[in-house]
This record gives structure tokens, sequence and C-alpha cells, in this order.
């Protein structure tokens, strides 16, 4: 199949790779190594190790610029070729794409309206609030739609879910000496770092003396037993993965939660904050614990205590992040490429 994936911005050294550009890098990757042939559009290059074709979009300066990606853009696809793939794969920033001479499939992580609303800042409310509008009009110019969680699937009426996908890890997992919770996000804004370094600091330190903080974040504070970790590397970050006794990202929102699910491939407990992508992939309790802003301290006391209660999430998390493989999504993907092809040469063949 000759695919087109178009996503604005693909994973840069020294930058922090957004969760959908890492996304999009891998899967396209993983779907040339099935055989297909992808040619990615973007403003940014592609990583050195890149198994598809990377066709370099200009301005490169939309890369970078929020008004150039949001509204100048998507208004330039216009321009672009599609001649010669079977379908093209959209990720973000299609809205004002009205030629579409090919079945086309939009996917939406998340929505801009539940982002508008856990924002922390009025700048962000007003960005993602004016992008809203944008994806709901972005929804009806697709051949096929999906979310990747049930909250984008709900509220933009798609064809159904395309959820993302972990790499399975092969390394065998060895504990810190300490009693050790990892934290993976942003210090402000909706992961909601710094709520965390609280809680640590209140509750958690105080009843296990030798617990440790690691946080993977773009801030943090200095306090006994925290450590930022500021930009690992992946391999670093799979070190950290490995080692760590339960993860915690106490987010307000999540439209899927993808690091949760790269906590659980490696069986580390996961202890959450309510919303969408942790309701879902956590599976009200079952694979993790979903815990109120009031009691997040006592659940991961919990956690770090109880070796039964650790071993029985450690277990259920690795089946759950098997529903996720690269396998499975890959097969997922496939399928709706051929159901948009369909549904365009049905719909060509009624004009």
């Amino acid at each position: 199949m000759r695919i087109a994936m178009y996503q604005c911005v693909l994973p840069r050294p020294g930058r922090k790779p957004g969760g959908v550009s890492v996304h999009v890098h891998r899967l396209s990757d993983a779907m040339a190594e099935r055989g297909h042939d992808v040619e990615v559009l973007s403003y940014t290059p592609a990583p050195p190790e890149a198994r598809y074709r990377l066709r370099r979009l200009r301005p490169h300066a939309a890369a970078d610029s929020t008004l150039l990606r949001q509204y100048i853009a998507p208004w330039l696809i216009n321009a672009r070729s599609f001649k010669g793939f079977d379908v093209a794969h959209f990720h973000g920033d299609d809205w004002c794409f009205l030629r579409r001479r090919l079945p086309t499939v939009r996917t939406f992580y998340g929505s801009a309206l539940f982002e508008a609303r856990n924002a922390t800042s009025l700048r962000r409310r007003v960005d993602k609030g004016m992008v809203f509008p944008l994806e709901l009009l972005a929804s009806t110019l697709a051949t096929s739609t999906y979310g990747i969680g049930i909250d984008s699937q709900i509220i933009y009426q798609t064809h159904g879910v395309l959820p993302l996908a972990v790499e399975l890890p092969t390394r065998t997992s060895q504990l810190s000496p300490n009693p050790t919770i990892l934290f993976i996000g942003t210090w402000h804004g909706r992961k909601r770092g710094s709520l965390l370094h609280e809680v640590f600091r209140r509750e958690i330190r105080p009843a296990i003396p030798n617990a440790e903080l690691w946080m993977v974040s773009d801030e943090c504070e200095p306090a006994e037993g925290v450590r930022w970790i500021k930009a690992p590397s992946d391999d670093e970050l799979s070190e950290y993965l490995a080692r760590a006794w339960a993860f915690c990202m106490p987010s307000t929102y999540e439209g899927f939660g993808l690091p949760y699910l790269e906590a659980m491939a490696y069986g580390v407990p996961v202890v959450a904050t309510p919303n969408p992508g942790a309701h879902m992939l956590l599976g009200e309790g079952l694979y993790g614990i979903v815990a109120d802003e009031h009691e997040l301290g006592d659940r991961l006391v919990e956690v770090l205590r109880d070796g039964a209660l650790r071993e029985s999430l450690s277990h259920q998390g690795r089946l759950r992040a098997d529903e996720y493989s690269w396998e499975r999504c890959c097969e997922r993907h496939e399928v709706a490429y051929g159901q948009a092809i369909e549904r365009w040469r049905s719909s060509s063949r009624r004009r």
C-alpha cells in the first residue's frame, strides 16, 4: 500500500518530543517495515534511523510557529501533490485541506475541547478553544476518522478507535534498592508534576524515609529524595522504567496516556488521577490504580509498601500492554486504510 503521512513536526535532537510526533515516526517506521511504501510530509527532518521516505515541506518555520502551523500550513496542503498514493493519513492541522482527491484518514489525539478546559494558562485555553471548531471541521472533511480513546471517538463521531502502541521490552527489570516513584511529564500544566512533588514531600517521604522520586520533567524544585532528570535518551529512560517501583502521572487530562502504557510494559505499577486515558488503560483499577487527588499519597505509599500488590499490578499491567503491541497497531491501521479506500470508491460511484 502507498501511504502518505502528514505530521508537521517529527522528533528532533535536543527538543522535547511531542507524543504525536514520536507516534507518527514509529508508526511510519513500523508500516514501512511491513512492506508498505510510506512517505511522511513534515516541516522538520526525519530522524536518521527512519525507514520511511521524507518530503520536507516549506516554510520550515512552520515547525516552530503555532501561528504558521495551525492557520497557514493547513491552507498550503491544498498545493501539495498526493499523486500516486492510495491513502493519506493526517495526524493534525488539516482543517483547511479542501482539495481531497484521494481517500484520507484523520486521527484525533484527544480533544482540544478538553485540553482547553484543563489548561492552566489563559493563552493555552484560548488557543485550544480556537482549535476545537477547526477539529470539528476536519472531522467532516476526512473519508474516515478515528480517535485514540473513547472521548475523542464520541466528540468527533469517529468511525472507530486507533489506539497508540508500545514497544514491548525484552530486558529484565531490576528494581532500585530504594522504593522509587517515576514521573514523566511537565512540571506545570495538566501533567501536574509539581503536585506529585508536593505529595511526595508532604506525605510519602515522611512515611517512607528512603523513598525516592525520579522526575523526568522540564522543571523541578530541589528536595530530599528527589532526583531531576531533564532530558534522558531512550536508553536512559528504559533504564529508569526498568528500575522504578511505581509510576505516577497525576494528569487532569489524557486522551490516551501513553506514559501509563509504557510503564505497564515494563511491569511498573501505575497510579494515576482520574482522566479519560487513565480510566481506559487502567480498566477502572484492574490494570492500575486511579486515585482521587486527596488519596494520591496514601495509594502510592500502599504500592511502595505492599509487595504482593506490586506483583499483581505488574502482572496485570504487562498483560494490558500486550494488547497494544506494534504488530496489533499496524494491523488496525491496515484495516482502517482499506476501509477508507473502499468508502472513497463507494462515494465516487454514487457521484
